[in-house]
């Protein structure tokens, strides 16, 4: 979709405002939040019914860094074995790939929580060839009664909300049980609920996405898998979309009328965005692990961040990954930079941890919009 007006966003929906908008959509590309193939796979189970590809089915919803999905599946009825598809990252923008790596830990997350309420039970072996590095993970599939579990039931529930939350406490217990959770060896949960923690973290991540948006590769590293349009997601099925930027119908339904804007544009928008709306909530975390390199321990702690959300979405709350500062804690190791957010992170959670990522968590004002996702065709070998 192109448009030759030279109108801009904010203009348009001073202009205009919604009324416009709904008469100006048909034939101009717009399209429909959560419409069409590129968002089938959450339609899970679907009438599947065998455990092996009901396990797959559901790695496909797993999180991953802006939704890159970098995994591959080899599926028998006996073990599915996991891959990093090492070409889907985000290159300067994940200098070290470790965000690679925790979605592949999330992917098996869903796959073990999956085959163990379909009747198998599942085992997980990481690196299972150390010649091949891609991979990842085999799960090992053996006949068992089914488990009964809150968290397979909120599978095709748990979507990244971007939007505002609301500023108060955690619900009562919802601390505790998210540090139960955590039993994953050598990651931890910091939980920062103090007004004092929150503030500076807010603070810290607002800096490190001025850093990221200054940093020309890592901004147009993260910007190419933004799918503004129809025809992008569609022939895509992957990436950050508009619809799943937590703004409002009006402006989303601007946004995909116009032409996607220019690098610096979207930049200020990433940070308006961040500043005003994804810094809300009642609580941020930050899961660390002993060794920050180590593939394994991230793995790990991608299966506890999606434990965490699947947990956080079958009682009413919404998370968001917010990961500006170990990204740029990443890319300071990368450029043999001084570690500035590096030391930032290490202040929040004191030392001997390696900090893998960040996310808030808190009661979200709407319901979140799906993220489009490869079909199982796309990712099985």
């Amino acid at each position: 979709m192109k448009t030759t007006a030279p109108l801009s966003r904010r203009a348009l929906l001073r202009a205009g405002g919604g009324a416009a908008l709904l008469l100006m959509v048909d034939g101009c590309g717009y399209y429909a939040e959560g419409s069409g193939e590129a968002y089938a796979p959450w339609k899970f189970p679907d009438g599947e019914t065998r455990p092996e590809w009901l396990a797959v089915r559901a790695a496909l919803l797993a999180a991953s860094p802006h939704n890159t999905q970098p995994w591959l599946f080899s599926v028998s009825p006996q073990a599915v074995d996991v891959f990093a598809a090492l070409e889907r990252n985000l290159g300067p923008m994940d200098s070290l790939r470790r965000e690679l790596h925790i979605g592949l830990g999330c992917a098996v997350e869903n796959l073990v929580r999956a085959a163990r309420a379909n009747g198998r039970e599942a085992t997980v072996a990481w690196m299972p060839e150390p010649a091949d590095a891609t991979h990842v993970a085999r799960v090992t599939l053996q006949p068992a009664a089914p488990r009964q579990d809150p968290l397979y039931d909120a599978l095709a529930r748990r979507h990244t909300h971007r939007g505002v939350y609301v500023n108060g406490p955690l619900p009562a217990g919802v601390e505790q049980q998210l540090q139960v959770l955590v039993d994953e060896p050598d990651v931890r949960l910091f939980l920062l609920t103090s007004s004092g923690d929150m503030e500076r973290f807010r603070t810290e991540t607002v800096r490190a996405t001025r850093a990221i948006v200054e940093d020309t590769e890592m901004h147009d590293a993260g910007d190419a898998w933004v799918r503004y349009f129809k025809e992008e997601l569609e022939r895509n099925r992957d990436g950050a979309t508009i619809d799943a930027t937590g703004l409002d119908w009006t402006t989303r339904s601007a946004s995909k009328l116009l032409a996607r804007p220019d690098p610096k544009t979207s930049g200020q928008y990433w940070i308006q965005g961040t500043e005003a709306r994804q810094l809300t909530g009642s609580a941020f975390g930050i899961l660390a692990t002993r060794e920050r390199n180590d593939r394994i321990q991230q793995m790990r702690g991608g299966r506890v961040y999606q434990r965490l959300h699947l947990y956080a979405t079958s009682v009413g709350l919404s998370m968001q990954p917010l990961c500006q500062l170990p990204e740029r804690q990443d890319r300071e190791e990368q450029l043999g930079l001084a570690s500035d957010f590096g030391h930032v992170l290490g202040e929040l959670t004191g030392p001997g941890w390696g900090v893998q990522m960040a996310f808030r968590m808190g009661v979200s004002w709407d319901e979140p919009l799906l993220s489009p996702r490869r079909p199982l065709e796309w990712v099985t070998r």
